[in-house]
């Protein structure tokens, strides 16, 4: 277990460092998020009602569409440079490497997402404290769309176009979070309880995604290098 956490910190260490010499390709994330609930609240209007009706579908697409941005080539770089078939031939698991990138894409792309999310929201016409609670919720559910996102990225890892195919092959997938996620937020922010039973199918679909998914990752990733 210690070996499991310490290929974890190397790894993740590594690939934070590439993140931010790399342009910091990071902070995309965030401006697309901003940017698609930007424009997409430009097409509904200037009253601040219809605005905040329809904030929380609005907040669970510009999440969807940005981590999707964000995950669809996040193994092509290791591919590409030979580090993945390297890696793959020294080690018995790549679970330590699949760990690795869904905490760096948690540091690099969730967290800036949910701490911008309140002052979109606000932007929006929703309370604060409203704002701040629909925030967390957007904690439990956008791991699930990050797991999805990183299966289909390691599907489509190292073919041509490979990107938009990740993008294409997880958009069909992430429906049930963007369902249960806007059903959830709506409630919550006509005042429901946090914990309403789509929040609850919402964690619930995160954890399973949790279990389930890292092991695909992997299978998917050693079929393309075969």
């Amino acid at each position: 277990m210690q070996s499991f956490w310490r290929h974890i910190r190397v790894l993740l260490s590594r690939d934070i460092k590439t993140s931010f010499r790399s342009g910091g390709g990071w902070f995309y994330a965030l401006l697309f998020y901003a940017v698609f609930a930007g424009l997409a609240s430009l097409t509904i209007g200037p009253s601040l009602n219809a605005l905040s009706a329809a904030a929380p579908a609005l907040i669970w697409l510009a999440a969807a569409f940005a981590i999707q941005f964000s995950v669809a080539d996040i193994f092509d770089g290791d591919v590409r440079e030979g580090f993945l078939r390297v890696y793959t031939a020294e080690h018995d698991s790549l679970s330590p490497y699949i760990g690795a990138k869904f905490l760096l894409l948690a540091i690099t792309v969730l967290a800036p997402m949910i701490v911008a999310t309140p002052v979109i929201l606000i932007m929006f016409g929703v309370q604060g404290g409203d704002a701040t609670r629909a925030a967390l919720l957007l904690t439990v559910g956008a791991p699930a769309l990050l797991l999805v996102s990183l299966f289909a990225a390691a599907l489509a890892a190292g073919l041509r176009a490979g990107g938009m195919l990740a993008m294409v092959i997880s958009a069909p997938l992430i429906a049930p979070v963007l369902i249960f996620g806007a059903l959830a937020t709506k409630k919550l922010l006509a005042g429901e309880a946090f914990w309403s039973p789509e929040a609850l199918l919402l964690a619930a679909l995160a954890l399973f995604l949790g279990a389930v998914t890292p092991m695909f990752s992997i299978l998917a990733l050693r079929a393309g290098l075969e």
